[in-house]
């Protein structure tokens, strides 16, 4: 008999990562980690697996991180990084067993790193360390830093495997953010932006510097952010992603550097995404990647040419990938299925399942994602992902939650939420008999720049989520009986659907997760100003209006929904006063609890207060849409 998925067996998963090729092509490296509540840390470790067969096995066991592995050249080696040194460090071990050793040991740490073409060096990246002066300063004046001028700045280093010895390669006021070498080892491409702020990201470039050292030579393409490097096999070609601000599209790029000319490419069937994984194939003539394409994520083809052939045209979401000794391998995944590996010849797509890591899932009920479309009123064509409950509810039908996206520019795909950080357990939602709609509205990425650029100067009008929840037109008071957001999705639209009658009295309430209230205020809070002034193409005292108008907070007289807040009190890119403003708004009708997690960021990190979260997301629907009577949530 099959039962519902709770929040306990979703902390019982194994979450499959990073597959990587050996360079024969015979097997495949890949990442597993599992949440350790005991320690409230997530552990991962290296395991390996044939090619043609499904027997995988252990490669590393510690109670910390391991992962990021890399094959050396010959493959007889697997570098890696891991959590059991001083901080995150190198690690070296044998392809099929035995002790793993430390390379060196970095103060600072290390954060990626690239074989050379020959195994005899690593390049890695790895921050600057405070100066005498700096140092000196923290003694006797107390540890400040002047903001925009003082930064950790991460650089370049080059360590020799025979002498075990490390030498800095590049110095300077930028930040490298990722590098990949020549195939003749001569020289690095490296990517770099002029501060670690993230506000900086896309005033960043590429540069080429010799292994030798010397001053590094920037290469064409402009100001931009630059990710998942890539250099050919022939040495002609240096393949990156590229995007020129928050509203741009992701660009597939290439650059000749011998010529030092640059070549635009862009593929018609989809959109890339920035930061997603590239891999050349062995000729040279084509690049491997994920493809958005609406919910779904296929693996495409794209050739120097332009053309662009998509290898699997299903509703899975595929990556990422890398390509070695005439194979792909690559991660596969679905609404009721976790990401698991697969491997395929590059001459007949025909993938192959290696792993199974959480065959305890076969003993569950699962929640499909059904993709939706409708149109908004205007006739814009919207799509969606419809999770129906889990279990038969009946002939008095389902509660139906709306989970709205943030970014804005965010996308919801037909993947398995785990426990790496979701706040709303969807599989858990529907084993509790609610149905949830999770909406792509304009705004979203993997429909094309226009639809993108749909909700420039009308967030209001668009999503709201995590992290804009208070972006429902109006704010949270408006959920009771609305059309949710600008893509004209209805609430009761989805009830009628489930079996609900629209006249039947309904419960409601809402979670506020790291959200924006007051846009006004977020302007001078946020570390990304720039993204404000890209969306509303002003600055607040430049157009006080539309920033109000548009501002959730604007509307807290209308707000009676109980609403959860959540907010980590030390998130930089949406500051602890946006939940703050909001909850002062709310408290005096006793419309809103809050839950400070105290210590975090957006996003979250640790085991224990996701799951914490999660608990006091359902407690809190259970009580206001159910009526049920809970534990309450901490206010």
């Amino acid at each position: 008999m099959k039962k519902p998925l709770t929040i306990a067996d979703l902390f019982a998963l194994g979450a499959v990562s990073d597959p990587q090729l050996s360079p024969d092509g015979q097997w495949v490296a890949y990442v597993v980690t599992e949440a350790d509540l005991k320690f409230n840390s997530y552990n991962s470790d290296i395991y390996i697996v044939p090619a043609e067969n499904d027997e995988s096995y252990k490669l590393t066991s510690f109670p910390k991180r391991n992962d990021a592995p890399r094959w050396s050249p010959d493959g007889r080696y697997i570098a890696f990084i891991s959590g059991r040194g001083e901080g995150d460090q190198l690690y070296l071990i044998r392809a099929f067993g035995g002790e793993a050793e430390a390379l060196n040991q970095v103060k600072g740490g290390v954060s990626a790193f690239a074989w050379a073409p020959d195994g005899g060096t690593i390049a890695y990246l790895s921050p600057d360390l405070p100066t005498p002066e700096e140092e000196e300063r923290k003694k006797t004046e107390g540890d400040f830093q002047v903001v925009d001028r003082e930064h950790p700045f991460q650089h370049l280093h080059l360590l020799d495997l025979q002498t075990r010895k490390s030498r800095r390669l590049t110095r300077g006021r930028f930040h490298v953010t990722g590098c990949c070498w020549a195939p003749a080892g001569s020289q690095l491409a490296f990517s770099h932006q002029p501060t670690p702020s993230a506000n900086d990201m896309y005033g960043g470039g590429l540069s080429l510097v010799a292994v030798a050292g010397g001053r590094p030579r920037p290469m064409p393409g402009g100001q931009a952010a630059f990710s998942s490097l890539a250099w050919s096999p022939d040495g002609l070609w240096i393949a990156s992603l590229r995007s020129e601000g928050w509203l741009e599209d992701v660009r597939l790029q290439l650059i000749a550097p011998a010529e030092n000319t640059l070549r635009q490419l862009k593929p018609s069937a989809g959109d890339l995404t920035l930061g997603g994984s590239l891999a050349w194939s062995p000729d040279s003539r084509a690049l491997y990647l994920p493809l958005g394409h609406g919910t779904s994520m296929p693996l495409c083809r794209m050739r120097l040419s332009g053309r662009a052939d998509l290898l699997a045209q299903g509703p899975e979401v595929c990556g990422p990938l890398s390509v070695a000794g005439g194979r792909l391998a690559f991660l596969r995944q679905d609404g009721s299925t976790p990401p698991e590996v697969f491997t395929t010849s590059l001459t007949a797509f025909a993938p192959k399942k290696l792993t199974d890591h959480n065959p305890q899932l076969k003993k569950h009920w699962l929640a499909r994602k059904e993709l939706v479309r409708w149109k908004s009123p205007d006739g814009t064509p919207v799509q969606g992902l419809l999770i129906k409950p889990a279990v038969p509810t009946g002939e008095s039908g389902a509660p139906a939650g709306l989970c709205v996206h943030g970014g804005p520019a965010g996308v919801y795909t037909n993947t398995f939420n785990g426990v790496s950080g979701d706040r709303y357990p969807h599989q858990v939602f529907a084993g509790l008999g609610y149905a949830v709609l999770l909406p792509n509205p304009r705004g979203s990425i993997h429909y094309g720049s226009a639809f993108r650029r749909a909700n420039v100067r009308d967030w209001a009008g668009g999503s709201g989520g995590h992290p804009r929840g208070g972006g429902l037109p109006g704010g949270p008071g408006h959920c009771r009986r609305t059309k949710a957001g600008h893509s004209g999705v209805e609430l009761w639209g989805v009830h009628d659907r489930l079996g609900h009658h629209p006249d039947q009295p309904l419960q409601s309430g809402l979670s506020f997760g790291a959200g924006v209230s007051n846009l006004m205020s977020m302007y001078g809070q946020s570390d990304i100003p720039g993204f404000m002034e890209q969306y509303w193409q002003a600055t607040p005292w430049e157009d006080i209006g539309t920033f109000m108008a548009h501002s959730p907070i604007a509307q807290a007289a209308k707000i009676k929904t109980p609403t959860l807040i959540q907010h980590g009190d030390r998130d930089l890119r949406v500051p602890l006063p946006q939940a703050q403003e909001l909850y002062q708004a709310l408290k005096p009708r006793g419309a809103g609890g809050v839950y400070r997690v105290p210590g975090k960021g957006h996003g979250l990190s640790e085991p224990r207060l996701v799951r914490a979260v999660m608990e006091h997301n359902l407690e809190w629907f259970e009580r206001w849409v159910k009526g049920k009577k809970t534990r309450g949530v901490r206010r």
